[in-house]
């Protein structure tokens, strides 16, 4: 018997999978399934890895800074993240307006929440691409109002 390819294989326990499971084509999922199957996935917001490239591609780039200042403990950064900043509208205008880096005040972001006298989180600030701060949304806002925040904001 041939040695059979990695990809032969890995069809090979689909096909094996899917008659097992009775599934046939997408008409046998269930309503929730197909849904996630045919949906466009939301994009992500595209964070800058650290503060100093934050800042390098905001100048080339010509943008502002969004920092999203947040603690793994925070219940509303978390809310934030989950649905604000997984709105596709609001990650469409970071994308296209901002350079966006999120700070752990519990981690990398410790000094420069002091610097920026951040008192609580979530706390998202708009700085030019020099350092200053053009604005700052203090705790949690839906997508609407954090859009319309920001646009203010980035002018």
């Amino acid at each position: 018997m041939k040695q059979m390819t990695l990809m032969s294989r890995l069809g090979l326990m689909c096909l094996v999978l899917c008659a097992t499971a009775g599934c046939t084509g997408q008409e046998s999922l269930g309503a929730t399934a197909q849904a996630a199957v045919s949906a466009p996935q939301q994009g992500d917001v595209q964070w800058a890895g650290t503060w100093d490239a934050a800042f390098f591609r905001a100048r080339s780039e010509e943008k502002v800074v969004l920092v999203t200042f947040y603690a793994d403990w925070c219940i509303w950064c978390k809310k934030l993240e989950d649905t604000t900043l997984a709105d596709n509208s609001v990650v469409s205008f970071l994308a296209e307006n901002t350079v966006p880096v999120r700070l752990d005040v519990d981690g990398d972001g410790r000094e420069l929440s002091d610097e920026y006298r951040v008192d609580g989180l979530p706390t998202v600030l708009v700085l030019r691409n020099d350092g200053t701060e053009l604005g700052r949304i203090p705790g949690y806002l839906p997508p609407e109002g954090f859009l319309e925040r920001v646009r203010a904001l980035v002018g």
